[in-house]
């Protein structure tokens, strides 16, 4: 863990995302990556009480699927995403429905912002900002984003959270 003080002088506690480097991740900016041959298990999971299904990758070819990476940093699922260099990090449940963001695909939208399209209605946030781009009517609403730190020799990751997880303050974990 390694504390920061962000631009806006709060202090940002960032955690290391274990067994996931920038090398695994997919790459929405390669527009050359060909995912077709790319094998994908399904399994049927319980997000907030709806069925979803969850792709995981075939240990062989983990960084030729098209879609992000689901983590739990900090006691939290978090959903990465890989544009060349930049890796985002937001909350893996969408605020609409709570659909896993994680199987969603990158757009480019107008004044080149990157939003997730959310499997299950199509909803979409920025990846920066973590603001509803689609439906416009719902500007009000948001997803949590992180921000990211990548380690540029060994391509570790870690996120960043403003607090610990009460998890971690809980007395049975003691």
């Amino acid at each position: 863990m390694l504390l920061d003080r962000m631009e806006t002088n709060r202090k940002v506690y960032f955690f290391p995302v274990n067994k996931v480097t920038i090398q695994d991740l997919y790459d929405w900016a390669c527009k050359d990556n060909d995912y077709r041959g790319a094998v994908v298990n399904r399994t049927m999971v319980k997000v907030k009480n709806q069925s979803s299904p969850r792709l995981s990758r075939s240990p062989s070819r983990k960084s030729s699927l098209r879609t992000g990476s689901l983590v739990k940093v900090n006691e939290q699922d978090v959903a990465l995403f890989r544009y060349g260099d930049i890796v985002y990090a937001i909350s893996e449940h969408c605020p609409h429905a709570g659909g896993p963001l994680h199987i969603g695909d990158i757009e480019e939208v107008p004044g080149n912002s990157l939003c997730v399209r959310c499997p299950y209605h199509g909803w979409k946030f920025d990846l920066k900002t973590g603001k509803c781009c689609h439906p416009k009517s719902r500007a009000d609403m948001s997803a949590i984003v992180y921000p990211v730190r990548v380690d540029p020799e060994s391509g570790e990751l870690a996120v960043g959270f403003d607090e610990f997880s009460p998890f971690y303050f809980n007395s049975s974990n003691f």
